[in-house]
């Protein structure tokens, strides 16, 4: 049965060759995941490369990958000469998300549990270039993994907010990706870049600013309100 296992990252990197890709892995507070990709080509790549409509080369290769027990939602978009196809699932567990997953990105995803720490792992296994037949020639991946929890160690390129993120270049060395979080500890602040500044603001600041925002308003309407009676 391991071998009928699908994730959806090989459904949507099969579909296009040269085309940029985004991966986005939501877990969420019960421990069940969320995953959305996107893949974007040029039509007339496309259609230059299967022979025939964007749209029909994009759904007939979901459907010949389509895998009986996984269930996902399919969209392709075509605007002005870029078509992107959106997949998206869920599952259960971590457990489930594991068991399922298979990529031509990276063989497995490790998932290690050490008390309440929880750590995510994938090793690259293929270069992106177009010197071997063994290689994938995708221009790039954009993995994102946004986690409500505390964030123990992780070697992410880029991080906003919750949002942990990994970009994997054409003709770049192989990267491993690793996240470990404690399940028992939600994030407690989040952080904000302002470009020339990052700022990292405590949950309860931002409830406390929103609750004094939606008095403000309702005094400012009682305020309009009376001095428009007033009038009469």
């Amino acid at each position: 049965m391991k071998k009928n296992k699908i994730i959806l990252l090989i459904l949507v990197t099969l579909l296009f060759s040269g085309c940029s890709v985004k991966y986005d892995l939501f877990i969420n507070e019960d421990l069940s995941v969320n995953e959305k990709v996107s893949a974007s080509e040029n039509s007339y790549t496309l259609k230059t490369e299967t022979g025939v409509d964007p749209k029909t080369a994009a759904n007939s290769l979901y459907d010949y990958y389509r895998i009986e027990g996984v269930k996902y939602s399919v969209s392709t978009v075509e605007k002005g000469s870029i078509i992107t196809s959106k997949t998206s699932t869920s599952f259960n567990s971590l457990e489930d998300y594991e068991d399922y997953f298979k990529s031509d990105l990276a063989k497995e995803v490790n998932i290690t549990r050490t008390g309440s720490n929880i750590t995510l792992e994938f090793k690259q296994d293929v270069p992106l270039n177009d010197y071997s037949s063994k290689s994938l020639i995708y221009d790039s991946i954009e993995v994102n993994i946004n986690v409500p929890f505390k964030v123990i160690e992780n070697n992410a390129d880029k991080i906003s907010g919750n949002t942990y993120t990994w970009n994997i270049k054409k003709d770049g060395s192989l990267k491993d990706i690793k996240i470990t979080f404690d399940k028992d500890r939600t994030e407690t602040s989040r952080k904000f870049d302002l470009g020339f500044l990052e700022i990292n603001v405590q949950y309860s600041v931002l409830l406390a600013c929103g609750i004094v925002l939606i008095i403000l308003v309702i005094v400012l309407f009682v305020y309009i309100k009376n001095k428009k009676n007033n009038k009469f």
